[in-house]
């Protein structure tokens, strides 16, 4: 029993949450309580494809990142965004830098040069 995977909050994306409340919660997702199955936790809230490094450094490989603008979004259309985040996953599970490996794959850079690798930058 227990729910597959829930949305939390990402700090580094657009979601103004403490980072040792983000952890709290990652951690609470997979504890193993009685018959209750742990969660997959889902980075979420405006995460692109040069944060993916940081999503999995913080909450591991057995994630969910939840992404709809830094797909939908990306200049080359939603095909590229998809793959530049594919990409990024990629180079990260080789122990590539998402900028290095940039370099050789269009869709990342391109993507990395329109969001960069930083928090996401609120609209007021």
């Amino acid at each position: 029993g227990g729910a597959d995977s829930v949305v939390v909050p990402a700090p580094y994306g657009k979601a103004e949450i403490l980072d040792e409340r983000y952890e709290t919660i990652l951690k609470t997702l997979r504890y193993p309580f009685q018959h209750i199955s742990p969660t997959l936790p889902m980075p979420s809230g405006g995460i692109t494809q040069g944060m993916v490094e940081k999503a999995i450094k913080e909450a591991g490989t057995d994630i969910l990142i939840g992404s709809g603008g830094g797909i939908h979004s990306h200049p080359d259309g939603p095909t590229s965004g998809a793959k530049a985040f594919r990409q990024a996953i990629d180079a990260v599970m080789q122990g590539i830098s998402v900028k290095e490996y940039a370099k050789e794959h269009k869709e990342l850079g391109v993507a990395l040069g329109v969001w960069g690798t930083g928090k996401t930058a609120l609209i007021e």
